[in-house]
């Protein structure tokens, strides 16, 4: 309940190449099931592009963007 009036949701994991876009389309399926086509698709679901690995090589070190970021952990 609490993304059901958000305009917008993005949904992650490392890569996004497996458990984010199953969990995207996992509450897609869902949101349509409780709400219905029409007032499902007034909002927009995302899967963040190269997930969190390439999210904090681009933004890890902006606060304002990325809360809690330790850079070491994502060193090589």
């Amino acid at each position: 309940n609490s993304l059901r009036d958000k305009e917008k949701v993005v949904f992650h994991c490392a890569l996004s190449q497996e458990r984010g876009p199953s969990a995207a389309l996992k509450y897609i399926r869902e949101r349509e099931q409780v709400l219905g086509k029409e007032e499902s698709a007034k909002q927009t679901v995302f899967v963040l592009d190269g997930g969190f690995v390439r999210w904090q090589e681009k933004y890890g070190e902006d606060q304002r963007l990325t809360q809690g970021y330790v850079k070491d952990i994502w060193e090589d």
